[in-house]
């Protein structure tokens, strides 16, 4: 199948402009350009977040940091290619111009890729073909033809939610591996991927130094070293009150969390199997309740070899699996190519909800990563307590 390049059509059109004067940010870019590359999807323009805007224009504008958004559906009226020129001409532009009309885009503005997601039947046949040719066609085919209730966990299912965000995620990662170089080239950089509808990001700056002090560059690294991981997940929050009590935070994002060795984090009411009942499952650490769930990564992420500096004062904790809306992945591992997030495999479906009868797509995708890199000590992937998301204001 044809991947498009996301800059292909950018550079078409940019390429036969009259060149124009660059206009200068009001700051100054406050690192040299980075090897953080932000990734996402979202349903349409209209569902990004303000605070996701902002965070993909500070990104480009203040760090040179490229971004490529996947979304399902365009709206011309509130396009967000508009928004995102709005904002930087606002935000990037010295005043006390007041006609925009002759003056060029903040050159920042062309770090941001938006591309339009491909119809579903592209994507099915996508994921389809891509079972035939890995797993059998006979299963391929089977899967087609039969709905959740029959195969749980089923990617093939056309009108599933989990189902349709884990065959975008899948055209976004194969495209990407198009577009940014081949998996033997990658090692050197970070894919970080980010949720688009959230409240509250982590500073870049605070991203950029998760990634440089924790995932390590290279595949020649040691991957046995305790300092280093091949994934880190922000600590995704939400804040709630009872009628009786004060706002207090809690951990969200219990559906992608699998603590080590295996023990899923997600409600109760929402499981088909039991808290507890999975092989290996700590009961006592799966029956957390969220604010117990936070109160454990704090405590367990805090330093305690008396080595608190101002900047980081929790290591990362290890995990099975995790995602809270922002995920920095050693790229190399992001584009591996035995793994996708539209795979089929039958076991993942043990972490599926009652609900969907879907298994998160993050879970299938490092679940396949556990088993691929398991020769080499495993594949390392842990929360940072102190790299925060917001995913709800008030419950």
């Amino acid at each position: 199948m044809d991947l498009p390049l996301w800059n292909t059509h950018h550079q078409q059109q940019t390429s036969t402009r009259r060149k124009q004067k660059t206009i200068k940010p009001l700051f100054e870019p406050s690192n040299p350009p980075t090897n953080i590359t932000l990734v996402g999807i979202s349903y349409s323009d209209n569902t990004l977040s303000d605070a996701a805007i902002q965070f993909l224009l500070e990104a480009a504008c203040s760090h040179h940091i490229k971004s490529y958004i996947l979304l399902g559906e365009r709206d011309k009226k509130q396009s967000l290619n508009k928004m995102v020129t709005a904002l930087s001409h606002h935000w990037y532009l010295p005043l006390p111009s007041a006609d925009l009309s002759t003056v060029p885009h903040p050159e920042c503005t062309k770090l941001i890729h938006i591309d339009q997601s491909p119809r579903q039947t592209e994507l099915l046949n996508m994921t389809l073909t891509s079972i035939a040719n890995n797993v059998g066609e006979e299963l391929a085919v089977l899967l087609k033809t039969s709905s959740n209730s029959v195969i749980p966990n089923n990617p093939l299912d056309p009108e599933n939610r989990i189902a349709r965000i884990k065959r975008a995620r899948e055209y976004q990662r194969q495209a990407l591996g198009v577009t940014l170089g081949s998996y033997n080239s990658l090692d050197e950089s970070v894919i970080a991927l980010v949720d688009l509808d959230m409240f509250s990001y982590p500073s870049l700056q605070e991203v950029i130094t998760t990634a440089q002090q924790y995932i390590p560059s290279g595949r020649n690294h040691a991957t046995n070293n305790d300092a280093k991981y091949h994934a880190v997940c922000a600590n995704g929050l939400q804040v709630s009150r009872s009628k009786v009590s004060r706002p207090k935070r809690a951990y969200y994002d219990t559906f992608s969390t699998i603590l080590l060795p295996n023990a899923w984090l997600h409600q109760e009411a929402d499981r088909v199997i039991p808290r507890g009942e999975l092989e290996g499952e700590n009961a006592t650490m799966a029956k957390m309740n969220q604010r117990q769930i936070l109160d454990w990564i704090l405590a367990e992420g805090r330093r305690r070899d008396g080595q608190i500096d101002e900047q980081q004062s929790f290591d990362p904790v290890l995990v099975r699996s995790c995602f809270n809306g922002l995920t920095l992945y050693r790229a190399d591992f992001w584009f591996h190519p035995s793994c996708r997030y539209d795979m089929y495999y039958e076991s993942d479906a043990n972490y599926r909800s009652k609900g969907e009868q879907q298994t998160c797509e993050h879970i299938v995708f490092h679940e396949c990563l556990r088993r691929e890199v398991h020769k080499n000590d495993g594949f390392r992937i842990a929360v940072q307590p102190d790299l925060l998301t917001l995913w709800h204001l008030i419950n």
